[in-house]
This record gives structure tokens, sequence and C-alpha cells, in this order.
């Protein structure tokens, strides 16, 4: 057995030599193929994993109720209309009328300039209660959040993010320090941990946190929210809260059929929309380039055997004289055909997770490669060898002595 194998190697290393174009651009069409596929599969597993990370850091199933209307574009929300027509019994009606909403959290925005000496920076002042911050991730870094009597009361105090911290305070310790937000002193107490952009591409490091009732009343002196942050109890239930929740503020605020929300209603999904189409995409022509390549790969092999088996008609047919068996010829050749495949699948296998593994590096994404994506990448480029190697073979064991001496 052991013989036979050696004697099959020796011989493809001769048709190696012998046609060599042929059987490098067979090699190369499988490893194209396998490296097509399990780089395309590793990054799309990956992007996938990613997508996920983003929807859990943005916070577990949450929806986001806008005043106006929302539009969302690369994660951007921009406003194209604004109202003041959402308001904090809109939030206390959502947790008490709607099923499945595990909490509510109201929140007012406003985009203020803050002072300390000759530094001021324009930011986003974010009022919003303290369970906000376990729901969206974000954790001190120093200090503290602010309590629940601060919240009732509408203490002037804030919480900043790390980049805010760093423009006022650099290597000063922040706390109790004191900042003017629009003329208002306000007492730092807490900063976050460096957070960065979130799923909706607003830079977490980049805004200063309130309480509620001081950045509606103290502050900015209005009766509205502009935000409201609904979590719901399991991702399957989104689509139907979202769906109640434009139903109510379509009914508390009165607007007549005809009449466009004045609010708008956004899920992870919205926020990665155009990800998860591009992620389609790229999937799908992954897949049409792996089956091409896998294609145009069994077509070389085919070809390549075919014009062996021609090529070598006398060398069959002395072989049958001496005692060769059809089974013995066909072995060979489809050993042939499958060592062509072994090699190409090896290399493209190698190629693909050397690529992907790059790839992760580069653009920071989790690891999307697994050895079964490996393995069985491999295998298909084994099969695929031996079902183009079939034909070829079956050809050269019919191969009579007398076809070779007519030759």
């Amino acid at each position: 057995m052991m013989h036979k194998i050696f004697m099959n190697i020796l011989v493809i290393s001769r048709i190696f030599r012998e046609y060599k174009v042929r059987s490098a651009l067979s090699i190369l069409g499988v490893a194209f193929g396998t490296f097509a596929l399990i780089t395309m599969v590793s990054v799309s597993t990956s992007m996938k994993k990613k997508i996920q990370q983003d929807v859990e850091e943005f916070g577990k199933n949450l929806i986001v109720v806008k005043a106006g209307k929302v539009r969302v574009f690369r994660r951007k929300s921009r406003s194209i209309t604004t109202a003041t027509t959402l308001k904090l019994s809109d939030a206390q009606a959502i947790k008490n009328q709607i099923n499945h909403v595990v909490d509510v959290l109201p929140s007012f925005s406003i985009f203020y300039p803050v002072r300390k000496g000759g530094t001021t920076v324009f930011t986003t002042i974010v009022g919003v209660g303290g369970k906000y911050f376990p729901l969206r991730g974000l954790k001190l870094k120093e200090g503290r959040i602010y309590t629940g009597e601060e919240e009732r009361i509408g203490a002037k105090v804030l919480v900043l993010g790390s980049k805010v911290a760093q423009d006022f305070f650099k290597d000063e310790d922040p706390i109790g320090k004191t900042l003017l937000v629009f003329r208002v002193p306000c007492k730092v107490i807490g900063v976050l941990e460096e957070k960065g952009v979130d799923l909706a591409g607003e830079d977490q490091d980049s805004l200063i946190y309130t309480p509620l009732k001081t950045a509606m009343r103290r502050l900015a002196n209005v009766d509205y929210i502009n935000t409201i942050y609904v979590q719901v109890d399991h991702p399957d239930n989104i689509p139907l809260v979202k769906k109640e929740i434009k139903r109510l503020l379509r009914k508390r605020h009165k607007l007549k059929p005809f009449e466009k929300d004045d609010f708008t209603v956004l899920s992870p999904d919205d926020y990665l929309f155009m990800e998860k189409q591009a992620l389609r995409i790229f999937s799908i022509l992954g897949g049409l380039s792996a089956t091409v390549s896998f294609l145009i790969g069994g077509i070389g092999i085919l070809s390549v055997m075919v014009l062996i088996v021609y090529e070598r008609i006398t060398e069959i047919g002395i072989r049958r004289a001496v005692g060769a068996k059809r089974f013995d010829i066909l072995t060979q050749f489809l050993f042939e055909a499958s060592f062509i495949a072994v090699v190409g699948g090896a290399l493209g296998s190698l190629t693909g997770v050397l690529l992907s593994v790059l790839i992760f590096q580069l653009f920071n994404l989790p690891d999307g490669l697994s050895p079964q994506l490996v393995l069985s990448s491999f295998f298909l480029s084994v099969v695929i060898g031996i079902l183009a190697g079939i034909y070829p073979a079956y050809k050269a064991s019919t191969i009579t002595p007398i076809q070779a001496l007519r030759r």
C-alpha cells in the first residue's frame, strides 16, 4: 500500500514538472476558492460579533424615542424637524401602558457653553436619571453618580465624560471643582471611564451628565424632554414595543391619520441598517467569489487531468498489458486529482487564516475564525478535486493495450 502511494507521488511530481503552468493554475484555482471561503466567512462572523458587541454596549434591548423627525445615516442621528411635544407624562405612559417594557428613562439634552477660567468648551449637557449609567454601560473612573435626592431637588452637580474632564482639568483632580454651565455654577462629582463613540455615532466621552430636573429647570427652564430610553424585556419583543409606542404617542399627541409623527422611534437595527446591508452584500459577493473560484479550480483540474490522460495513453496501455487492473488506473488518477486539490486547499487555508487574522488586527475586530471553518473549507477543496478527477480517471481506466498500440 505504501509502495503504491510512493509510486503515485513520484508520478505526480513528474506530471507537475511536465505540466507546470496547467498544474499551477489548477492549484491556484482551488487555493483561491478555499482562501475566499475562509476569509469571507471569518470576516462575516467577526463583523456580526462586532455588531452584537455594539448593540450590547449601546444598551440591552434598548429603544430610543426622539422628539421630532430624525434620520439615521451611517449611525449618525440627524434631526430633520424639532418638537416640544414629548413630555415626562409620555414616558410614564409608555412604562405603565405597554407590555414587555422593563424600564423607561426620560432625558433632556442641550448644547451649551461650559467654562472654567479662560477655557470654554461647547458640549452637550445630558439631563438623565442615575439608572442611565448602568443601562448604557458607563462606568465611573473617579467620584460618584448623583443620588436619588439630588435628582429629586435638581441639584447642580455634574458627571463628566473623560475627554471633557481632560479639557478642563488635565492632571488636576476635578472632584469638587466648579464649572459654569451657561452662567450656572455646577459642582463636579464624578468622571467616567473612557467609552468612545456609541451605536448612534455620539462620542460618550465628550458629554456632561446632570440630573434630569437640573437640566430641564435650572439650565434650560423647559417642560418638555427630547429623548426617552425604553428598555424591553427581550430582543424579540422590540418590533412589537416600537409599534405600540408609535400607536400610544400618536394617540396622546392627538395626531390625525394624515398627520406625520412628531417623534421618531429607533432601535439598534435602525442604527445598524447600513452595516447589515453591507454585510449582506459582502456575504453574497464573497459566496459567489468562492463558488466561482472553486468551479474554476474544479474545471482546471478536470481539463488538466483529461489532457494528461490523452497524453499518457501509451503509458496506461503498457501498464494494462503488464497486469495493471482498471481499478489501479482509476485510483491512480483519482489520487493525482486529489493531490492537486489537497495542495491547493492547504495553500488556500493557510492564506485565508493569515489574511483573516491580519484583518482582525488592523480593524480591531473580534476573532471570527474557527477550526471547523478551516477544516470544512479544506475538506470541500478535496471533495472538488475528487469530483473533478472522476471522469478523467474513468476514461483512463477504460484504455486498453490495443488502443495504446494503435496510437
